[in-house]
């Protein structure tokens, strides 16, 4: 702002003792006291110039001091004529000056004046420098680090507030931040030298920017392709197994895969993978009785035709499937439906767990539905064929026993073969002591059976043992469970839940009115042992049934 001074002598005898003006006072003869400290000025930060006031009358003394603005070094100052540096200002600022001028009457008198000062910044310099890698050129994965930490704002009082980083030119690089005074990067993987081209903008606290630019030179990989197969992994039996080599690394980072199995070590085991050709595939885990390593090998290929290989080890183990067969049922149900067995409101169903849910991959001795387990023995217990028609006893390949096969038709009872399926017995068995178990009931001679001693079931275990039946002397009566380990309950045709094609010659149901078969369990019912239990072989059931009773008798043995 400019402001006009009147000078004293113009005005002298008009004016009376007050800051700008002067004269004389009529009564006393005295003149009164005036001071103009001139026009308000523009001058650069940091440079010098000069405050100066025109009194009236002279021989008094005149001091400076400082209204508002930005500080100045040395006030307050006295003296008609002041020399000022002026302060280094970060934007244009303005000072007022107050001028006091104490005349030698006594009276004072003061004036301003306004000095505005010009910002005069100076730009930042850029500097880029590689602090990382510390030794030598830098190769593929390791960290690349630009810093602008040496920039500098020339500035006394000024400093660099601001980094922003562009890659101008060279291979996709991706970065941990573009705003900080460092910039990091993974070298990447590349078939030939090149150059990244970066550009670096700093800013001071003035809002001054300025720019450099810098390269770095990034150089080719000795593979330019890595062939990433995965880490070790440990599965179950029957497990769908995942193998992925997506994390394998191209210069393009657009390549192909193919897998293949190379090895196995604990038994001798082939997988069948689902895609090879994918690089994220798949293999369901076969049947192995031990702990068994599978490797495979995955050739990845860019394409530009470069590859590279790597393997992986799947180590397998043993499913906790059991010692017995399973129930043999494959679906799931409701209440009253077929449902999925992922139902998680009716959980862990007999077709979704154990030895039936995983049927369709073991790899059997034998054969049977679903996933029983049976080879046939003829009469000697040698092995014979899956196809064979004629043969004596079966071998349960999941828990070794060995179960007599009955012959059919072979008479009219009494005078049937001692095998014949349609004799049956009193419960009657002998302890290995000698003595009969509690609650046996002996049945009179050929009766229900072809025996001149008696049709209690000991007797039939002593005439088979006695023949050496199947290479064995061993026979006896199953308990509850090894028998229950022969019953299919998914068999949907038939009508009985023994599989045929390895027992045959069920009797007729009409024969007795049921098809029950004992097992050497006696019932403790809390009354009496007179009861033992029997399997229904044509609902399933059980039940504690009289020992006086007869019932049919499937005999076993161990190996």
């Amino acid at each position: 702002m400019q402001r006009t001074k009147i000078l004293p002598f113009l005005l002298g005898l008009l004016l009376v003792a007050c800051g700008g003006g002067g004269g004389s006072d009529s009564e006393t003869g005295t003149e009164n006291a005036s001071i103009n400290a001139g026009e308000d000025i523009t001058v650069l930060e940091k440079s010098v110039f000069t405050l100066s006031a025109l009194v009236s009358p002279s021989g008094g003394t005149v001091s400076w001091q400082i209204l508002s603005g930005p500080n100045v070094e040395g006030f307050p100052l006295e003296g008609m004529e002041i020399e000022v540096t002026a302060p280094d200002v970060k934007s244009d600022s303005e000072v007022a000056f107050k001028v006091d001028y104490l005349a030698p009457n006594g009276q004072v008198v003061s004036d301003q004046v306004s000095v505005f000062i010009t910002s005069q910044n100076q730009l930042p310099i850029p500097v880029v420098t590689q602090t990382l890698p510390s030794e030598g050129q830098s190769q593929y994965l390791d960290i690349v680090e630009l810093s602008a930490a040496e920039s500098l704002d020339p500035d006394e009082n000024g400093q660099v507030v601001g980094y922003l980083w562009e890659q101008l030119s060279g291979p996709t690089l991706s970065f941990n931040s573009t705003t900080e005074q460092t910039l990091q990067f993974v070298h990447p993987l590349l078939v030939t030298n090149q150059a990244a081209k970066f550009r670096l903008t700093v800013t001071d606290d003035e809002d001054g920017s300025t720019s450099t630019e810098y390269s770095v030179t990034l150089l080719k990989a000795d593979k330019p392709v890595i062939a990433e197969a995965g880490e070790t992994q440990t599965a179950i039996e029957f497990d769908t197994v995942m193998l992925d080599a997506s994390q394998s690394k191209t210069a393009s980072g657009q390549f192909s895969c193919l897998w293949q199995q190379i090895a196995q070590t604990g038994q001798n085991t082939t997988v069948t993978i689902s895609e090879p050709n994918k690089c994220a595939t798949e293999f369901v885990a076969p049947d192995v009785d031990v702990t068994t390593a599978l490797s495979f090998q995955v050739t990845v290929t860019d394409p530009n035709g470069y590859s590279a290989t790597d393997t992986t080890t799947v180590n397998l183990e043993p499913k906790a499937l059991g010692l017995i067969q399973d129930s043999g049922l494959s679906k799931c149900y409701d209440a009253s439906t077929e449902i999925d067995c992922d139902d998680v409101d009716y959980p862990e169903q007999d077709a979704d767990i154990g030895r039936d849910s995983v049927a369709d991959f073991l790899d059997k001795v034998g054969q049977g539905r679903a996933a029983f387990d049976y080879t046939k023995l003829n009469e000697f217990a040698d092995e014979l064929p899956d196809t064979a028609s004629q043969f004596s006893c079966v071998r349960d390949n999941v828990n070794g026993l060995i179960w007599e096969v009955k012959l059919s038709e072979t008479g009219t009872l009494p005078n049937t073969d001692t095998r014949d399926g349609v004799n049956h017995y009193t419960w009657y068995v002998d302890q290995v002591s000698g003595a009969a178990y509690p609650g046996s009931v002996i049945s009179p001679a050929n009766t229900t059976c072809p025996s001149d001693s008696s049709c209690g079931i000991q007797t039939f275990i002593d005439e088979v043992n006695a023949s050496n039946f199947c290479g064995g002397s061993n026979w006896r009566l199953p308990t509850y469970f090894e028998l229950l380990s022969l019953m299919d309950f998914g068999r949907e045709t038939g009508s009985h839940m023994l599989d045929p094609d390895f027992f045959p010659n069920l009797p007729d149901v009409s024969a007795l009115g049921h098809l029950y078969y004992w097992t050497a369990q006696t019932s403790v019912d809390g009354r009496s042992l007179s009861q033992a239990f029997i399997l229904d072989m044509q609902t399933g059931n059980d039940l504690a049934y009289p020992k006086a009773n007869t019932a049919y008798v499937r005999l076993v043995r161990t190996p």
